[in-house]
């Protein structure tokens, strides 16, 4: 029988990105890693300003069948069916802005983890022209040549595609069109962003640049711990005794240098539950898989620099003294 995979409960991308999930592998730290260690983005960019697109055509639809225009049976293969595409095309329908009556609630963000819970704001429901706006602003921000957030992640005959549609005269603005984008995007993601997100944030918890930094840390710390090593062998310090005050040094250095190897600091995992977003600046650990996975390399991590550090500091303590005579 097969084994069963114990990382298998981990979240996925498509949870990520529909906000499923909790840090350290939510979408604020996926769109950190993407844009500080991938430099890719763009893409990311583009996949949630196309959920916003999504969004914008789904409340469309809603207000045209609140007003009359679709009934329930033209909504009952989904928001983006043929027979909702044909009954709201330009040619079938010209929809002005949704009256009074088809303004929406909804509450926001902020407010709604405050304590002003109760606090609806009035916003109005979308029109034909958001939608085509929408739609050219996916165009021009990430389509075009030399775009101010080009995709070059994208087939140049997908992008051909899309180009040729949305600067027709009568433009698609349907969800539908970029659909062939958005799965390759997805999939692009998930081969090459989401397995180094995961080794990133599952395995460890240090930015980059906090790597280089305890790199420097603990080869400061090696570096006084054999100084100081040699220093009390030379100057004719007996074995043992004070010549074993050398562990600590030994410790900190080598624990860093694991830390670096790493990317794991397990003093912030195991006491104050934090991992790195940007240079010092943290989350909380609130995912649980997650959680269970850091705490077991965190023990895992300092047994390690323990018993190499206790190794290092037998091997100097057990050199006999040898003082040095003018």
């Amino acid at each position: 029988m097969s084994q069963e995979d114990p990382h298998a409960d981990l979240p996925t991308l498509d949870q990520v990105l529909t906000r499923k999930t909790f840090p350290p592998v939510c979408l604020y730290n996926f769109y950190i890693i993407m844009r500080d260690r991938l430099k890719m983005e763009e893409v990311l960019d583009f996949y949630l300003d196309l959920q916003h697109h999504e969004l914008l055509w789904k409340r469309y639809v809603k207000a045209m069948h609140r007003s009359g225009h679709l009934s329930e049976g033209d909504l009952a293969d989904g928001f983006q069916s043929p027979r909702v595409l044909s009954r709201l095309s330009h040619s079938s329908l010209s929809s002005p802005r949704p009256k009074e009556t088809d303004y929406i609630s909804y509450k926001t963000p902020i407010l709604s983890s405050s304590i002003h819970d109760g606090i609806h704001m009035e916003k109005p429901a979308p029109n034909r022209e958001d939608l085509v706006k929408s739609a050219q602003k996916l165009l021009l921000k990430y389509l075009v040549p030399s775009a101010s957030k080009e995709l070059t992640q994208l087939p140049m005959e997908l992008k051909t595609a899309l180009c040729r549609e949305l600067e027709k005269p009568d433009p698609r603005d349907d969800p539908l069109l970029f659909l062939e984008a958005k799965e390759y995007l997805f999939e692009y993601m998930q081969k090459h962003a989401y397995p180094k997100f995961l080794r990133l944030k599952v395995w460890g918890n240090i930015t980059l640049y906090q790597q280089l930094g305890r790199l420097v840390l603990g080869l400061v710390f090696l570096l006084g711990a054999l100084s100081t090593s040699l220093c009390l062998i030379f100057l004719g310090y007996a074995q043992w005794g004070n010549r074993f005050w050398i562990l600590l040094p030994f410790w900190v250095g080598i624990l860093n240098i694991l830390i670096f190897l790493t990317g794991l600091d397990p003093i912030w995992v195991l006491l104050f539950n934090k991992s790195e977003t940007t240079t010092f600046k943290f989350n909380s650990i609130k995912q649980p898989q997650v959680k269970r996975i850091l705490i077991s390399r965190s023990i895992w991590l300092l047994c390690c620099s323990i018993l190499i550090a206790v190794i290092c500091t037998i091997i100097f303590c057990a050199i006999p003294p040898h003082k040095l005579r003018k």
